[in-house]
């Protein structure tokens, strides 16, 4: 009895942490997690190395790559559980060969553990954004389903089905609003609050983003740029450019920072501002260079100045953002634009030389009339001695 009350205990304390373990992995900080464990023990530096895998994944940073090669040779013989050792092998194929080596070795373990599962989630999500693959999008449904049944309080399973429920590939509106009561139910809304923001703002629940992000009081910067666009979108403009124009934009990733600036360079477009528009999308557009909604509307606030100073400056942007095919008037700005190069080259070349020919017709006219005239004068007097020589004789 007390062997068995021994190996029962050693049995639970092993379940728990192993899921201890798959807790850090399921974390929004889960490197930083794993770096507060005493690395000392092999187990747990087991689990750094692990960490450090995925983050080299999450990121491609090179850095990674070294600091997990490094950790790894640090464990070699070591004697890991199974459910750790099998880990840390999926992870070691995803770094040094390919996530889908790793993902073939995971499609041939059917007994993972928790921490296995854990690890199984993140790389097939990481393969989802990447390739959109359906099979990873099953995957990561179900594994999360199965996570959250266990536990509801993991980060990881929430963003997984929030982003997939409102990609335009899955969006399931219900679905998502189950996700978004089952966070509030639980308490999550600090700790999921910009994910949830972002993925209704990806599903068109504009209304919601804004009852939601006044409800959890969120502060940072990208919830606030969620915030602000879905209080544009639903025509109070107001509000909108008034929490844009709180934003330091330098703190929004490139792309956000980029519409960011291009909603700040609208409104003042809209009022007539154009020069502090052209300083805002040229902003944009050093943000993302891509960002061709911000090199038309840049090409059309030059063209809006009237000045033929800027005439050059519009139609190389007009013409750059690729609108003309499709947007009137990009279309109709570029036709008056080469009008007046057309014009403006008959003016400068054309003309003149027309002037040119004209006055040296006049001069040649000119010319040829003194010289008929001095022939015909040369003549008379010809004439007029040989008259006078007949008469004496």
């Amino acid at each position: 009895m007390k062997l068995y009350t021994i190996f029962a205990t050693i049995l639970i304390c092993t379940a728990v942490f192993a899921f201890e373990n798959a807790g850090i992995i399921l974390s929004k900080d889960y490197l930083e997690r794993a770096q507060y464990l005493d690395i000392k023990e092999i187990d747990c530096r087991a689990i750094l190395t692990i960490a450090v895998g995925l983050k080299f994944k999450e990121t491609i940073q090179p850095n990674y790559k070294t600091w997990f090669t490094n950790l790894k040779s640090s464990l070699a013989g070591a004697n890991l559980p199974d459910d750790i050792a099998l880990s840390l092998a999926v992870v070691d194929s995803m770094v040094s060969t390919s996530t889908v080596s790793a993902l073939n070795m995971l499609g041939t373990l059917t007994n993972q553990g928790p921490l296995l599962e854990a690890v199984s989630l993140r790389l097939h999500y990481y393969d989802w954004l990447e390739t959109s693959d359906p099979r990873s999008s099953k995957i990561i449904n179900s594994l999360a389903v199965e996570i959250l049944g266990r536990d509801s309080g993991q980060y990881l399973p929430h963003k997984v089905m929030l982003e997939l429920y409102s990609s335009s590939s899955y969006m399931n509106l219900e679905t998502l609003k189950e996700v978004r009561k089952g966070i509030f139910e639980n308490g999550l809304g600090p700790l999921l609050g910009s994910d949830l923001i972002e993925s209704e703002f990806s599903a068109g629940m504009f209304e919601t983003v804004i009852e939601d992000f006044h409800s959890l009081a969120l502060n940072d910067p990208i919830s606030i740029y969620y915030a602000a666009n879905a209080y544009l979108r639903t025509g109070k403009d107001g509000e909108g450019i008034k929490m844009l124009e709180s934003l330091d934009l330098g703190k929004l990733p490139p792309k956000l920072a980029s519409s960011a600036a291009l909603a700040l360079g609208d409104g003042l477009f809209r009022e007539g501002r154009m020069l502090e528009s052209i300083e805002l999308l040229q902003q944009s557009i050093r943000f993302w260079p891509e960002n061709s909604r911000a090199v038309r509307n840049l090409g059309m606030a030059y063209y809006e100045m009237r000045d033929r100073e800027y005439y050059d400056l519009a139609r190389f942007y007009l013409q750059l953002s690729g609108y003309e095919a499709f947007d009137e008037s990009v279309s109709a700005a570029l036709k008056e634009l080469r009008r007046r190069v057309i014009l403006e080259m008959v003016l400068v070349t054309v003309v003149p030389i027309g002037v040119i020919v004209v006055l040296a017709l006049f001069l040649l006219e000119y010319i040829s009339k003194r010289r008929r005239a001095s022939q015909m004068e040369k003549a008379l007097r010809n004439d007029g001695g040989s008259d006078g020589d007949k008469s004496s004789r």
